[in-house]
């Protein structure tokens, strides 16, 4: 159902988060995703560093409307389509669309969804009721009636709290009602405009459980109050007009959704003062229109791969360190060993063995003659050996040194830089490397020897 409030489209942006802060914070912005839900559009996904649009959720018409995005304990997102009247279910890592989980009457208004005991619960705004859903069979229950002098109007950011209890923002009660799941019943946790609020919408706890950010939209406010017992902590701000959702951003700040100094739509807050960050997403990106939610959800583990033995080449690396005397310099060189790639690297197990000594003459500032020792008992045992190698790139400094020749050089910055063996040796090379003063750092890039 759509409704007009203060001036604003009821769904300007609301936030959530589908996952506890500490999974949020554990984890960096580029291992996380965030969801935004469009009442007139879709539901976008966007990049939670830069905040840029990355994809729509569904292009086949089947959410309008959208409302709460939340990860279900089934591992799949779950998202309510308020006009469709359906909640819908997605796979959380691919995002490809699984089954209409649920269907409500038209005009019921489902907004928000919470997970507790075994079901999924939802509130309806045009009548004041909750529904609970048994995620194992989906049947259906309707649950007792709070009652209208209670609670008006349930929106999205309903939650399911570390205590088994129901908190549902009454937006047109302008209160918090706790609803307790074991006992069915209702009771008042923030009575209606207390410290002024009015049309509650975004709730939100923090790590520690032990406070909750409530934001009131027509009262151009964000409150704390302490958790589970009530009454409130401070007035976080009055300076965003007409804040909707809240959640939590992998750096700590607190998202709230509205219009404030930095702009309108999803704004990073810090969660200690109030004052505002940046604008991390700004309503219209990627087609959003009339944003009602956001989730922040994980981005999808890479599948485990089995590396191709057809692409693990010969490659071979190693490293040397001496000081240019003159036109030379020689270079007692290294390889490594013991170690594995990627996450499997463990630099304890890493071993850096003798492998030989290295010379190079250099014959002008883009030539030099290399030559290698690696025999005998302190050794790779590669062999010995000999090639002329040149620059790949001519540098500024090499211009210079052009001029002036080698010994003219004011430092030897004239040698950094890539080197090869030129056409018949292209594949392997060199990096060289220098303080400026003389000494040099060398990496070879080759290969084993031939089998």
């Amino acid at each position: 159902m759509r409704r007009r409030r203060n001036g604003w489209i009821r769904g300007l942006v609301l936030l959530s988060l589908a996952f506890s802060l500490h999974a949020v914070q554990a984890a960096s912005c580029d291992e996380v995703r965030v969801l935004v839900s469009g009442y007139y559009s879709n539901v976008h996904i966007y990049d939670a560093c830069t905040g840029a649009f990355l994809r729509n959720l569904d292009e086949e018409g089947r959410i309008r409307g959208a409302q709460a995005v939340k990860l279900g304990p089934d591992g799949r997102l779950w998202v309510v389509s308020e006009e469709a009247s359906t909640l819908l279910r997605y796979d959380a890592e691919t995002l490809a669309f699984v089954d209409t989980f649920a269907r409500v009457d038209p005009g019921w208004g489902m907004t928000g969804v919470a997970f507790s005991g075994g079901g999924a619960y939802v509130g309806s705004y045009a009548t004041g009721a909750l529904r609970r859903f048994d995620l194992a069979s989906g049947a259906a229950e309707n649950l007792p009636l709070a009652g209208s002098s209670l609670l008006r109007g349930p929106d999205n950011g309903l939650l399911a709290a570390p205590d088994g209890a129901l908190y549902i923002p009454g937006y047109d009660s302008s209160n918090i009602v706790r609803f307790d799941t074991q006992s069915r019943s209702y009771s008042q946790f923030v009575a209606p405009r207390d410290n002024g609020l009015r049309a509650t919408r975004g709730l939100l706890l923090n790590p520690a459980g032990d406070r909750l950010y409530v934001s009131g939209e027509r009262s151009n406010q964000i409150l704390r109050y302490r958790f589970p017992g009530g009454g409130l902590d401070t007035v976080l701000t009055t300076s965003i007009s007409t804040p909707t959702g809240l959640a939590w951003h992998p750096d700590g700040s607190l998202l709230a959704a509205g219009n404030g100094a930095r702009g309108v739509g999803v704004l990073k807050v810090d969660a200690a003062t109030g004052e505002e960050k940046s604008l991390l997403i700004p309503v219209g990106s990627g087609g959003l229109s009339g944003p009602t939610y956001i989730a922040v959800i994980p981005k999808p583990r890479g599948a485990a791969e089995t590396p191709d033995p057809a692409t693990i080449g010969s490659q071979y690396w190693l490293t040397a360190l001496g000081h240019l005397q003159g036109n030379q310099v020689e270079l007692e060189a290294n390889t490594a060993l013991g170690a594995a790639f990627g996450t499997q690297f463990d630099p304890a197990q890493v071993r850096k063995p003798r492998w030989g000594s290295l010379r190079l003459n250099f014959l002008s500032c883009t030539e030099a003659e290399l030559s290698w020792s690696s025999h005998g008992e302190n050794s790779a045992r590669f062999g010995d050996g000999a090639y002329r190698i040149e620059r790949m790139l001519i540098t500024p400094a090499v211009t210079e040194c052009r001029r002036t020749g080698i010994a003219g050089a004011p430092n030897t910055n004239w040698l950094q830089g890539a080197w090869y063996g030129g056409p018949s040796r292209d594949g392997e090379g060199f990096m060289l490397d220098t303080d400026g003063n003389g000494l040099v750092f060398l990496t070879w890039f080759t290969y084993r020897p031939a089998q």
